[in-house]
């Protein structure tokens, strides 16, 4: 594959960027930051200065935009797939709306990542010289210092593509001659940095929330994974292919994963919603499953964060992201088969009975219970997508109507009805053991879960599909009672087609609202299948006469037509699972009628910001010159 290296200058916007990680600082354990005055007086010469300067780096996991309180923009990422929507019709990144004149989220992604890498650099190169005689818990800190560098510019490959690569901090003089790194290269840096810090760290953590081994051979499984699959499937907007390189990538990533495997001791947790509550992730088979976090508690100054604040349903709070039909329609039945499979089960009135139970672990969906926490005020009350009001009960169990404010009233515009498409996120947002508003659960970046996946997809494209594979996968998939996948389908045992439609269909719905769809989309190249079609949702009720009080359920109201359809066997879109709703899309809640997708979305534009002041820097394909 001939590698696309481009000679620019980087813009001054980065000079900045490098100083901020140098200068600022706070005073809580895991906030604070190296100070200036440090690099001038040999401070990174022990292992008390350099655990500090790890624990500035850590506080960057949050990918925060704003302050510590704030949402990590990370978490985003799916909501810019046709798995998740945010409240504002057709405007979204994810319907393809990347103004280049004014997209703060890609200026802010760009600035902030660079910044923490930066901050990495500053750690590293104080230490270096004092390397050999540093203790091993130092050099240990020092190795977990790599390994979040290579986290960050893992973000930076997969979302722009070919990048400046600063293995070391950089000079102004070295910012007006720098190189833009073609993307196999970087990846290649990036495996050798995790294979070094590998080498030190050990299998347990000096810490809880700390990284150890086998989170640096996760990412390197996690890498690996996707640039064997920009290599087989393409990478950019007119990307080339490379069988050969696909191959060494695919067994670095397969390799890396079975030695988490094999030798990390860790396992999944027995319930997974432990994951994504704070009682739950103290549990200790929550923590052998988690392995690299956004830390905000226990685990120096406790702090919160914005995630559930606006994914409540408006009798309770602010919502502003939602999942889809699109996603919901990816859940198996309990039965292993896909709810268009003959002998399924499924029923278009009851279309949420008798699924896979990581649906209703993931997605409240309607006459679901919720419960919601202000922290003053628990409330339990009905979803309900067709009534302006809903069933409510208090503390003692005592049921009463109450206005249904995401039906009808003065922010109903604002909620999953009349915004989202009938659905609501739950994975995270259990809100029985802590204020909604206020949270201090820690958000997954990666956990076992994964390296049990990225193990068998990277099998499966090798073409080695032996016993193991389907293990892995039926590990993910016993854990809630799902049937194993050969005892569903025998035909695919050996069948590279449906072993790959399974494990992609498994990453689909055990990652969820986890910010690696908006990648596996990008990877596998299948954005023009996902993005066909508008946004749909719940069936729209007929019949309806509020000065009657008649308010019909559109659930019941379905006719058994209503199914969608995943294309002809052995096409694209049945192989990928995506649901097309064109034969019956009249009756469907509807929204951005205006999705669109071009193969340029693959990568994201280097921000205009830059390009403004360093007209020179060349820009990503597709997005003009």
């Amino acid at each position: 594959m001939k590698a696309r290296t481009k000679k620019i200058s980087i813009p001054v916007f980065w000079i900045p960027v490098f100083i901020l990680a140098l200068t600022s600082g706070c005073e809580n354990y895991l906030d604070r930051e190296p100070l200036s005055d440090y690099l001038s007086s040999n401070f990174y010469n022990n292992e008390g200065a350099i655990r500090q300067g790890a624990n500035g780096v850590y506080q960057r996991l949050k990918m925060d935009h704003a302050s510590s309180s704030s949402i990590p923009l990370s978490v985003l990422w799916d909501m810019y797939t046709p798995f998740g929507i945010e409240r504002a019709d057709n405007s979204s990144i994810g319907v393809g709306n990347v103004d280049l004149r004014s997209n703060f989220t890609i200026e802010q992604t760009w600035s902030i990542v660079y910044t923490s890498i930066a901050r990495c650099n500053t750690v590293l190169d104080g230490a270096a010289p004092f390397y050999d005689q540093l203790n091993d818990n130092a050099k240990i800190y020092l190795a977990e210092i790599r390994t979040l560098r290579a986290h960050f510019y893992i973000q930076l490959v997969s979302l722009f593509g070919d990048i400046p690569y600063f293995p070391t901090g950089v000079t102004a003089e070295q910012l007006r001659s720098v190189e833009r790194t073609p993307w196999n290269e970087v990846v290649d840096l990036i495996i050798a940095d995790l294979d070094a810090a590998a080498e030190v760290l050990p299998w347990t953590a000096l810490e809880w929330g700390r990284v150890d081994k086998s989170v640096a051979l996760g990412l390197k499984s996690r890498i690996a994974l996707y640039a064997g699959s920009w290599a087989k499937f393409g990478y950019g907007r007119d990307g080339a292919t490379d069988d050969a390189k696909a191959e060494v990538y695919f067994r670095q990533a397969e390799a890396a994963a079975k030695r988490v495997m094999d030798e990390s001791g860790r396992n999944l947790a027995a319930d997974f919603n432990d994951l994504f509550t704070r009682a739950g992730q103290l549990k200790a088979d929550a923590k052998s499953e988690t392995m690299l976090f956004m830390m905000f508690s226990d685990f120096g100054s406790k702090s919160t964060h914005y995630l559930s604040l606006g994914e409540q349903v408006r009798m309770i709070g602010q919502s502003g992201r939602f999942p889809t039909q699109q996603l919901v329609d990816t859940y198996e039945m309990a039965n292993g088969k896909r709810i268009d499979e003959p002998g399924s089960g499924y029923d278009p009135k009851k279309p949420f009975v008798d699924r896979d139970p990581r649906l209703k672990y993931s997605i409240y969906t309607h006459h679901d219970t919720i419960i919601g926490n202000t922290g003053s005020n628990k409330q339990k009350f009905l979803m309900e997508v067709y009534k302006p009001q809903t069933k409510a009960w208090d503390a003692e169990g005592n049921e009463r109507e109450v206005d249904n404010k995401d039906y009808a009233g003065a922010v109903a515009q604002y909620g999953y009805v009349q915004s989202g498409v009938g659905f609501a996120w739950k994975k995270y947002n259990h809100f029985d053991d802590e204020a909604s508003a206020t949270p201090t659960y820690n958000i997954l970046i990666m956990r076992y879960a994964e390296i049990l996946l990225n193990y068998a997809e990277a099998k499966i494209e090798l073409g080695e599909m032996d016993a193991t594979v389907a293990n892995a996968i039926d590990q993910v998939r016993s854990r809630v009672g799902m049937p194993g996948i050969l005892t569903v389908d025998p035909s695919r045992n050996g069948n590279q087609a449906k072993m790959r439609q399974i494990v992609r269909r498994e990453r689909k719905v055990e990652f969820s609202r986890e910010s690696l769809h908006f990648f596996d989309m990008r990877r596998w190249r299948i954005g023009d299948l996902q993005n066909a079609e508008p946004t749909y949702g719940y069936p729209l009720a007929s019949g309806v006469n509020a000065a009657q009080g008649i308010y019909p359920d559109g659930y019941e109201q379905a006719t058994p037509d209503m199914v969608p359809s995943y294309g002809p066997a052995g096409s694209e879109r049945d192989l990928n699972d995506v649901a097309s709703y064109q034969a019956y899309a009249s009756k469907l809640r509807v929204r951005d009628r205006d999705r669109m997708w071009d193969d340029k979305l693959y990568l994201w534009p280097i921000p205009q910001t830059e390009r403004n002041k360093a007209p020179w820097l060349t820009q990503n394909a597709g997005y003009g010159e």
